[in-house]
């Protein structure tokens, strides 16, 4: 038999807690988001709300994943609900929970009444029921249109191809024991679309899919504007496309995306850092001729201008690194990575680039490697002392598995 739920305890904002988070690890990660937020006052006035509500525990942590994870969405929902939404929050927690969230109750009435906050097991029934075929109907309506959270591999695949995009490389690999697929589609514009995807699971990777609508001017491609793909990418770019004014407002790069490696991905994924996002993306681009053999021919005249320019990109990115304290951190994995040591004449002309922006003098009349290492000026020697660390560095030869 479901218990009743005590009357909180307010002689402290922790009993409270712990008593609205019932042992729910997810929902004390959302109250702690709550109090960051909206600090200790509005966040126990929140918890009030939900209280009398009947919304405790596997319930708060279920309207936060409704609310997209979000907690700016998920303090409005909480202040703003509605019948439907208790209608969908029950449809959504009535599998993880027998108690049921009620639109005008209190914290008295449920004390009275206790029966009206507990489903019975025809109300956990219909509630399930009502989501099952409310995603079903979800999932049949979206695919024709558009990507969402729970798609599955091949109905988002027909939802790209729907809307113009087509595939110009894919590349299958094992990253931790699971199969993945990266693959970077492309339109008649030039908008470039990349995509990771975990074949075992029929899931995407969200976070490491974009789609980057680009832009020329004066001859060079442009990063105009990146769309996240988690929910109605394509809603957002075609509203992109039809709004001139937001157009206008698009922030500018002159790089077009960078395609990613196997070997950059693996590395990422085994080692999740700062300097490691920085080492595998570095990895990329000095890669980038051999990735740019594997392209089909759509996607080869979009990224020619970046195998003409990938190399020094990388090389800048280097030394504008090595600058820092990560720096040589930096290059020498990328040596690990790459089973050999950097260009000593790029990474010099990468340095007399960097340092003569920043006002430094160079040896750059100088021919010679070591001359060219020879400087008057602090910066630049500090500089060459770091590149000098990084070339004498004992390369450890990294396995991508």
């Amino acid at each position: 038999m479901i218990k009743k739920r005590k009357q909180l305890d307010f002689t402290s904002f922790p009993n409270v807690i712990k008593a609205m988070i019932e042992d729910s690890a997810d929902a004390a990660t959302v109250i702690d988001k709550l109090i960051e937020l909206k600090g200790e006052n509005t966040s126990l006035a929140t918890l009030i709300l939900l209280d009398d509500m009947n919304i405790r525990g596997t319930q708060i942590y279920s309207l936060y994943k409704l609310c997209e994870e979000d907690i700016r969405g998920f303090y409005s929902a909480v202040i703003n609900m509605t019948k439907e939404g208790i209608d969908i929050l029950n449809q959504t927690s009535a599998p993880l929970s027998a108690y049921k969230a009620v639109f005008a109750g209190t914290a008295e009435d449920r004390d009275k009444h206790p029966e009206k906050y507990i489903m019975t097991a025809l109300e956990r029934e219909k509630y399930t029921y009502k989501k099952s075929t409310y995603n079903e109907k979800k999932e049949e309506n979206t695919v024709e249109k558009d990507l969402y959270p729970t798609i599955k591999i091949q109905d988002a695949l027909k939802v790209i191809s729907k809307n113009g995009f087509i595939c110009g490389y894919k590349k299958e690999y094992i990253n931790n024991h699971e199969k993945e697929t990266y693959r970077i589609f492309y339109n008649e514009r030039g908008d470039i679309l990349q995509t990771i995807s975990q074949e075992n699971k029929d899931i995407f990777l969200w976070e490491d899919s974009k789609l980057n609508v680009m832009d020329t001017k004066n001859g060079i491609n442009y990063i105009s504007y990146v769309i996240e793909l988690k929910d109605h990418p394509f809603q957002t770019y075609n509203e992109l496309l039809n709004n001139a004014d937001s157009a206008e407002n698009f922030v500018k790069t002159v790089q077009l995306p960078t395609i990613k490696t196997v070997e950059g991905i693996k590395y990422k994924h085994k080692n999740p850092t700062y300097s490691s996002s920085v080492t595998s993306t570095i990895y990329d681009l000095l890669t980038f001729e051999t990735t740019y053999q594997e392209l089909d021919n759509g996607l080869k005249k979009i990224f020619a201008p970046l195998l003409e320019i990938a190399s020094d990109l990388a090389y800048d990115e280097i030394i504008n690194h090595l600058n820092a304290d990560d720096g040589i951190e930096i290059a020498t994995n990328l040596q690990n990575i790459l089973g050999y040591s950097l260009s000593k004449t790029k990474l010099l002309k990468a340095k007399d680039r960097f340092c003569e922006a920043h006002g430094h003098k160079t040896n750059t009349e100088k021919k010679r490697f070591v001359s060219k290492l020879m400087s008057d000026d602090p910066y630049t020697k500090d500089m060459n002392h770091r590149i000098i660390n990084v070339l004498k560095h004992d390369i450890e030869k990294v396995t991508s598995d």
